[in-house]
């Protein structure tokens, strides 16, 4: 009888060990998933290990955390981390409730204030940039932010700030195009990169991962998906124009930062103060982040998408959600000052307006005139570019390749390479206007066929 119970205690013993291993290999590694439901899975800090997420289960009410989250039949594990990594990175510890995202989005300005002494503009956008990054995989373009000055010391110390604000923070110096791509970008981190050199590749590679569902190519046959938010000290302006017109700007310089005992124990209290509240606004945000409502049309179309990025950030508060987009206003100024000292733009202006002229019978303009020399276009455009404060002087060729890369067509007669005038030249011309925003009385006014966008039929 002894040995029989024996017998029967070492088979259930092993029938727990099957169902153990059964678990263990049934286990899907998971550093996030969002479902249908609204049901949510987010990496947080935990005591599984040293190296070992924990894993919290959000099922649209309340949350709970373990090594393990079963969902739908289905048991979930967090990936284990390289031990650099892991120290690298910081996760939030749990979730917990906030007041409003008004009070939210106020309580990190002053952060960013009583830390570094930032003027408000600045410190709201960069609270509207940290709030951005909780939602960034429900937005068309992840949130990026650029931080130029004169001091890059000054530039890390607002990436430590974010490092305790931002989701799945990760501060990384000097990245090379190789390295991007070999990033964790599987754990959703926000990147806080001190990049005082942008080379060409780079930049491509920062502009391709900004737009959602954009993929690069990997190796034998594989992909990357390198979307992620992004803040990168580039110490002067010059690296931030190449990155597009979808990204904040934030100017810092010495007179305003003054000296901040951010040690690592404060940095560890804010974000132990703010890192649970974020991840709360993201689990009860992220299922009705959609379209703003917000009008962007009066921006230029290059701020446009950053606009509604920044808008969708605020489901809760469409009044905060217009405030936030009126931060930009300064940046699309300063966006449609550049536009206009730029070559491409200008040479459609002129042809723009001489494309009218020829329209208006009150002008005195040869209303004949069928075609533009591309040498007079060249004069033409110096001058208008002069006075507008541009010091580079443009050749009839180079102008000639400018036009090849607008798709304007030149063609060639005794008289020299010239632009015709005629209606499919109007065409292009029209929607590279529009594509500019530049400004035409006539097209306001619904006078000119040409500028109206063409319309669509879709089939039955």
């Amino acid at each position: 009888m002894r040995f029989a119970h024996e017998v029967a205690l070492n088979a259930q013993a092993k029938k727990k060990a099957v169902r153990r291993s059964n678990v263990t290999n049934s286990c899907v590694i998971s550093a996030g998933e969002m479902f249908a439901d609204g049901t949510m899975i987010e990496l947080v800090s935990g005591s599984s290990g040293p190296n070992k997420p924990d894993l919290l289960l959000w099922n649209g009410s309340r949350a709970t955390v373990g090594r393990r989250v079963e969902r739908g039949g289905c048991i979930y594990e967090a990936p284990e981390l390289a031990p650099s990594l892991s120290r690298a990175i910081r996760l939030p510890s749990r979730s917990r409730s906030y007041d409003s995202a008004r009070s939210l989005f106020a309580a990190m300005t002053e952060l960013f204030q009583h830390h570094l002494d930032l003027p408000n503009r600045e410190s709201n956008l960069l609270a509207c940039f940290a709030i951005g990054t909780w939602l960034a995989d429900c937005l068309p373009t992840a949130p990026s932010l650029a931080i130029s000055g004169p001091e890059p010391e000054l530039g890390v110390d607002l990436l430590r700030l974010l490092s305790c604000v931002c989701r799945h923070s990760l501060m990384l110096a000097e990245v090379t195009a190789g390295s991007f791509r070999s990033l964790p970008m599987h754990l959703s981190p926000t990147l806080l990169l001190n990049q005082q050199e942008l080379k060409p590749n780079l930049q491509r590679l920062f502009r391709a991962s900004s737009y959602r569902g954009l993929h690069v190519p990997g190796n034998r046959g594989t992909v990357i998906d390198l979307y992620g938010p992004k803040a990168i000290v580039c110490g002067t302006d010059a690296p931030v124009d190449t990155l597009g017109g979808g990204v904040i700007h934030i100017s810092v310089t010495p007179s305003q930062l003054q000296s901040s005992a951010l040690d690592e124990q404060v940095q560890n209290e804010i974000a132990n103060h703010f890192q649970p509240r974020l991840l709360m606004y993201r689990l009860k945000n992220s299922g009705t982040v959609c379209e703003s409502r917000v009008e962007v049309s009066e921006l230029t179309f290059a701020m446009r998408q950053l606009a509604r990025s920044v808008a969708m950030c605020f489901p809760e508060d469409a009044e905060l959600a217009r405030d936030a987009v009126q931060l930009l206003r300064p940046q699309d100024e300063e966006v449609r000052g550049q536009r206009s000292r730029d070559v491409n733009c200008a040479i459609v202006e002129i042809l723009l307006g001489i494309i009218h002229q020829r329209k208006q019978p009150t002008e005195k303009v040869d209303r004949k005139q069928r075609a533009v020399k591309v040498d007079e276009l060249a004069k033409d455009l110096n001058a208008l570019l002069q006075s507008r404060g541009e010091l580079i002087e443009y050749g009839a060729e180079e102008i000639g390749w400018k036009l090849k890369g607008l798709n304007i067509k030149r063609h060639s007669d005794r008289c020299g390479r010239q632009v015709l005038l005629d209606r499919g030249t109007s065409q292009i011309v029209h929607r590279l206007a529009r594509a500019y925003d530049l400004p035409c009385p006539q097209c306001v006014q619904g006078d000119c066929p040409d500028f109206a966008p063409p319309q669509v039929t879709l089939p039955n």
